[in-house]
């Protein structure tokens, strides 16, 4: 199997990676600083965070198929909730975005209904301490109107462990009372580090990172119980990670594939012998070496796997033939 790059040109942009043949739609109007997009989100539309010419960080909402026109992009400032940095929660049914401000040196992470969000409103439940920038110490998916999954160095204290946790009713902004906020997922054995976090063709929730040098994954459970979310692991193919992807610039050691088929998860691991797109193909586990790069995110879309490695995108024909 080959692997394929798509050629982008730095503007901010999205891509149908669905379409036989992906191309992007660069937006024009969308005019950020260096550190470009934040994060972006599906949808009914397309929805993009990142700061503008101003320094300030905004939501934009796209229009992919209005290029060139006053709905091409729609922006929604985000200095109401003093966020320095956010990602979109969104889609047909979630209405919420991510959001994360320097509190006296340490990085706070908080979910606000979509319209808290833009007009300066409350957040929903308790917020977290983060152990770095969220772009490094945080990952996260979500399923519909719930729930959402983040994990990472997400808790309490300065310097908090790994851990997940899940917060459900993402279609609206429930009454105070009402509001069961977050609950942290049950891990076991206990991660050294989560790095990604996906869903599922079927609905399933997966969490991954590693113990040691090790790629470790779970399944969280969606079950009626009160307190800790349960988790099942994942029996995972002995794989040795490699060292540098444990830095703090060294990418994500093993990410997850969005909208991955079947009951196992598929996942690209960053190992000593390079990066492998790994997957179950019902009796054993099977590898693909992948391209050099550093590791941000994968999914499965048009029947290709599709891998973000630094700020390039490529693809490959989904082995798992979904």
């Amino acid at each position: 199997m080959d692997w394929t790059e798509l050629e982008v040109d730095g503007r901010a942009f999205t891509c149908d990676l669905a379409t036989p043949d992906p191309s992007p739609v660069a937006y024009d109007g969308i005019v950020l600083d260096s550190f470009g997009v934040v994060d972006a989100s599906p949808g009914d539309r397309p929805w993009l965070t990142g700061r503008g010419a101003d320094g300030r960080l905004h939501l934009f909402g796209v229009h992919p198929d209005a290029p060139g026109t006053p709905d091409e992009s729609v922006a929604h400032s985000l200095e109401g909730i003093g966020a320095m940095w956010a990602a979109p929660v969104l889609d047909a049914r979630a209405a919420h975005v991510l959001a994360s401000d320097l509190q006296e040196g340490t990085w706070r992470l908080r979910a606000y209904p979509l319209n808290a969000a833009i007009a300066g409103g409350p957040a929903r439940g308790r917020g977290f301490a983060l152990g770095s920038e969220p772009d490094t110490s945080l990952s996260f998916s979500f399923y519909e109107k719930g729930p959402l999954v983040v994990a990472g160095r997400v808790g309490d204290g300065p310097s908090p462990a790994a851990a997940a946790w899940t917060l459900g009713d993402l279609d609206g902004e429930p009454a105070a009372g009402r509001d069961d906020g977050w609950r942290r997922v049950h891990l076991a054995p206990a991660p050294t580090e989560l790095t990604s976090v996906a869903v599922g063709q079927a609905g399933r929730i997966w969490v991954a990172g590693r113990v040691d040098a090790r790629p470790v994954a779970w399944e969280v459970l969606r079950l009626p119980f009160r307190g800790l979310v349960r988790s099942t692991a994942v029996t995972m193919p002995r794989l040795e990670l490699a060292p540098e992807s444990f830095e703090t610039n060294g990418g994500r050691a093993v990410v997850l594939v969005e909208e991955a088929p079947g009951a196992q998860p598929v996942f690209v691991a960053a190992t000593t012998r390079g990066n492998r797109l790994c997957w179950y193909d019902g009796s054993e586990w099977k590898a693909l070496p992948a391209p050099d790069g550093r590791l941000e995110a994968a999914c499965s879309s048009g029947g290709s796997v599709h891998v973000l490695l630094g700020a390039s995108v490529w693809s490959v024909t989904d082995p798992t033939g979904g």
